[in-house]
Parts: C-alpha cells; sequence; structure tokens
C-alpha cells in the first residue's frame, strides 16, 4: 500500500521534478525492459487521502511507468472522495455521511493516476478514481489493458471540462494501443460539470479501444460522449 503525505520541498529540491508514489524506470533514459522476464505490479493500492487527518497531503502522479515490459495486475489508485473528521469536527455532508468529511476542491491534491510512458506495459484490472486532471494518461506504445475502472472527481468546478480532462487519455503520438472494458462514472456533486468525452484516442488504425461505457451515478451534469 503507498500513501501520500505534506510534500516537502527544500532549496535544493527541483521545482520542476514530477512526485510520485511509485516510480519505475529513469524518464530520462530509454528502458526498454525485458519481455522474457517483464516486471510485475501485483495488488497495488494507492491512495492520497484518507486515512489521515492532514488534507494537505499530495502527489503529482500515484504510479508513474518509465520502463518498458511491465505486467500489472489489480491496482487501485485512489485520491480520496472522503477523509477521517479530526476530533470534534462535524461532517461538512452529513445527508452522505455522518461520519466522515467530504474532500473538496484544493483538498488531497494529485494530478494523474497512472502515467506510463514504457512500451509493452499490460494492465489487468486498473481503477483510478478522482485525480484532480486525466486519470489515466498512456504515452508508451503497445499498451493493452483488460477492465478499466473510473471514477472522475466529484469535487471540481468547471475548469475541469474546460481543460477537457478525461478519464483515459492515449497519448496523441501513440501508434499502438489497446484497451478492452472501461467503465467511466461521474458525480459532479459541487459544481455543473459537462464532460465532453470519457476517453481520448489518435483516430488511427493501430488503436483498439472496445467496450466502454459511461455512467451519471449522482448530481449535476454528465459525460457527453464515451470517447473523442
Amino acid at each position: 500500500m503507498l500513501e501520500a503525505t505534506v510534500l516537502s520541498r527544500d532549496e535544493h529540491s527541483p521545482i520542476d521534478k514530477t512526485t510520485s508514489l511509485l516510480q519505475w524506470g529513469d524518464p530520462s533514459i530509454n528502458d526498454p525492459g525485458n519481455e522474457t522476464n517483464p516486471g510485475c505490479l501485483i495488488d497495488v493500492f494507492a491512495r492520497v487521502g484518507g486515512a489521515s487527518l492532514e488534507r494537505g497531503v499530495s502527489t503529482d502522479v500515484m504510479v508513474q511507468l518509465n520502463s518498458g515490459n511491465i505486467y500489472g495486475d489489480n491496482l487501485w489508485l485512489w485520491r480520496a472522495d472522503h477523509v477521517q473528521l479530526r476530533p470534534m469536527e462535524k461532517a461538512n455532508f452529513p445527508h452522505i455521511s455522518p461520519l466522515y468529511r467530504q474532500t473538496v476542491k484544493g483538498e488531497c491534491n494529485v494530478n494523474n493516476g497512472i502515467v506510463v510512458n514504457g512500451a509493452n506495459v499490460t494492465m489487468v484490472g486498473l481503477a483510478v478514481e478522482h485525480t484532480n486532471q486525466d486519470q489515466t494518461v498512456w504515452n508508451g506504445e503497445d499498451g493493452i489493458v483488460h477492465f478499466y475502472q473510473c471514477e472522475l472527481p466529484y469535487d471540481v468546478d468547471e475548469t475541469f471540462a474546460i481543460s477537457n480532462y478525461v478519464g483515459y487519455r492515449v497519448g496523441t503520438d501513440v501508434k499502438r494501443h489497446s484497451a478492452y472494458g472501461l467503465g467511466i462514472y461521474s458525480n459532479f456533486r459541487d459544481f455543473d460539470v459537462e464532460v465532453d468525452t470519457a476517453v481520448i484516442h489518435p483516430e488511427i488504425s493501430g488503436i483498439h479501444v472496445r467496450n466502454i461505457f459511461t455512467v451519471k451515478l449522482d448530481n449535476q451534469v454528465m459525460i457527453k460522449t464515451v470517447v473523442n
């Protein structure tokens, strides 16, 4: 289990460095990995917020994969939609739950659940929820995903839609990618947010995305279209 804490940057820390809870490989090195002996990520739970009483916990990306030939099975990458109450604190949305504080804009910040830059990465059972920008960003070639579950953040405002953030994004330079069984849900609790689409990918013959659906769980507006 991977958990975010409060970031601390001193004068020796590079300001432009991307922080992550798990980084596999150096982003400045082209590491193809080993197709006969791939790396594995199995039963990984990452969270930003939830158990901690501190709402200032954050990271840029939960999981960043820069190397190639990695196999992942059962990853749940979660920005907390609710956190523990502090002593004597009352729930801010008691009709949802009197036992927890519901996360609001500016708390438990994380941009992306997973960013894949390496080639030949396969994920079976990937869940990404509630991050502030694109939930999943896939820049590597020959990526494969079987079963993807995603919930967009509850607390974002209209800038989320204006910025064209989505549940699953395949990079514009990617030539080959396959994804099967993608469910992306919306529950915009605090603001009227209308997202244009759930999935964005290049419209070329090497991209195969099948069996996608969206669901409006509750509250304001929705996701207008499934893909592109």
